[in-house]
C-alpha cells in the first residue's frame, strides 16, 4: 500500500481530482521530493507545489501541499489491523485569505468526501492486484 502514497504514476490512479503530477527533484520518493500536481475540481483548475516531508517506509508519509489559498499538511500512517493494514490520514490546513478561510466548512466537508471516495478506490485498486 506504501508504495501507491507517493510516486506520480501511481498516485493518478486512485486520487480523482489529480490531473497531472510531476516530480521535479531528482532521486528516487523519499524525503524532500517535491512534485507539482494539477488539480480539478468543480471546474477549477489549480496547480499544488507539494515536498515529502516525513519519510518512513511502510509506515509512513507526511506531504506538505502549497497553494495560493492554503498550505496543508497530508500525513498517511499504516498499521498492522486485523491481518489486514489500516490507513490513517491526517490533515491540517491553514487557510491563506479571508475568504478561502469563509469557505473553509464548505471546503473540508468536500475534502473529506473527495479523501473517503479516493481511500475507496486505492483499497479496490490494491483488492484487486
Amino acid at each position: 500500500m506504501f508504495a501507491y502514497l507517493v510516486p506520480s504514476e501511481r498516485r493518478l490512479r486512485w486520487m480523482s481530482a489529480l490531473k497531472e503530477s510531476e516530480q521535479v527533484s531528482d532521486g528516487p520518493p523519499g524525503l524532500g521530493t517535491r512534485f507539482r500536481d494539477v488539480f480539478e475540481d468543480h471546474g477549477q483548475r489549480f496547480e499544488i507545489d507539494a515536498e515529502v516531508v516525513e519519510y518512513e517506509p511502510q509506515t509512513r508519509v507526511a506531504i506538505r501541499l502549497v497553494a495560493s489559498a492554503f498550505e496543508s499538511t497530508v500525513t498517511q500512517t499504516l498499521a498492522e489491523s486485523d491481518g489486514g493494514t489500516r490507513l490513517s490520514t491526517r490533515i491540517d490546513t491553514e487557510y491563506k485569505s479571508a475568504l478561502a478561510r469563509l469557505m473553509s466548512g464548505v471546503v473540508t466537508g468536500h475534502a473529506q468526501k473527495t479523501l473517503e471516495d479516493d481511500l475507496a478506490r486505492l483499497k479496490g485498486l490494491l483488492e484487486s492486484s
